[in-house]
């Protein structure tokens, strides 16, 4: 039998690497010990990375056994939804979001006003990272795409892949059917459908309470802003990207 998590992620923005995020996720169960009655004796817990990678952690003893609980990992391009472990993600300086001048322009504005808070999770992407970011979301909700992208024709092809190939329901799957439409297009293709591609976009980790709050009106009066979102499909993503 298995048990889910559930509730508000811990440390999210923090984790860097497979054994900080491995920390993180015995935390949850840690924290969430009434999801794991003692008759369950195994759990099996899977976290999506943002670079398409899966942690799966194999917990073996009853909820009130000492942690550490043996732990198995194997890393593939998988991806499990339903947990609140899903959510950890790895912040990343300016420098490794690779932004264009206007962008990276506005993220060390915004950092400059919220050092502490401001933790940037995603910057310019390649085709293949636009995709692998894109499927976990049309796994969750097959008309993702349709209900977060502006109405052009690259919207409109990835959304005819998706409803085309209703068999790929894994993340992978998805990511490399999303990836070939993507890769016959032009660069004013690319932009005209995300910022991410061509480095004139970033998205930033939620914030809660009152500082959240600021960062967010932050957000609509940075420099050069061309668009910004709060919730994306019905999820809640904070992106802002500009013009060039």
């Amino acid at each position: 039998m298995t048990s889910k998590t559930s509730g508000t992620p811990v440390g999210a923005g923090k984790a860097n690497t497979i054994g900080e995020v491995m920390a993180e996720v015995l935390g949850v169960v840690r924290q969430n010990e009434r999801c794991f009655p003692t008759q369950i004796l195994r759990t099996r817990v899977a976290i999506s990375l943002a670079n398409g990678d899966r942690i799966e952690l194999e917990l073996d003893g009853a909820a009130n056994a000492p942690l550490p609980y043996r732990v198995e990992l194997r890393v593939d391009p998988c991806h499990v939804v339903d947990s609140a472990l899903e959510r950890i993600q790895a912040s990343k300086s300016i420098a490794d979001l690779n932004l264009g001048v206007s962008a990276k322009a506005a993220a060390e504005k915004l950092l400059e006003q919220f050092p502490g808070d401001v933790k940037f999770t995603s910057g310019r992407r390649t085709i293949a990272e636009q995709a692998a970011a894109m499927a976990p979301n049309v796994v969750r909700n097959r008309k993702w795409i349709e209900q977060t992208y502006k109405d052009t024709q690259q919207r409109a092809a990835l959304q005819e892949w998706v409803d085309e190939n209703p068999s790929a329901t894994q993340a992978a799957t998805v990511a490399v059917g999303l990836e070939g439409v993507m890769k016959g297009w032009s660069e004013a293709q690319q932009r005209s459908f995300s910022r991410h591609i061509t480095g004139d976009a970033f998205d930033v980790q939620p914030v809660t309470g009152t500082q959240g709050g600021k960062i967010k009106e932050a957000i609509t009066k940075l420099p050069k802003l061309n668009w910004n979102a709060f919730t994306e499909g019905g999820l809640e993503i904070w992106h802002a990207q500009f013009d060039a």
